[in-house]
C-alpha cells in the first residue's frame, strides 16, 4: 500500500513492481516536496516497490 501524508492524506494500491520515479510521476507527487519512506527505511527513486510493499510519502515542511 502506498500512503501519502501531507495537506491531504491519500492512500494507494499498485498492481505491479514499479521503480519509485515512476510512482512519483503516476500519482504526480512533487519529488522535491516528499520524502519516500520504503518499509521502514528513506528511499531513492531508482528504489523497485512491489505491490506487498509499505510506501509512504511525508510531506516536507518548513517553518519558523
Amino acid at each position: 500500500m502506498i500512503e501519502i501524508i501531507g495537506k491531504e492524506k491519500r492512500k494507494i494500491h499498485i498492481e505491479e513492481s514499479k521503480k519509485l520515479s515512476d510512482i512519483y510521476s503516476a500519482f504526480n507527487i512533487d519529488e522535491d516536496g516528499f520524502v519516500a519512506i520504503l518499509n521502514g527505511n528513506p528511499a531513492t527513486s531508482d528504489a523497485i516497490v512491489n505491490p506487498e510493499d509499505n510506501l509512504v510519502f511525508l510531506e516536507i515542511f518548513s517553518g519558523g
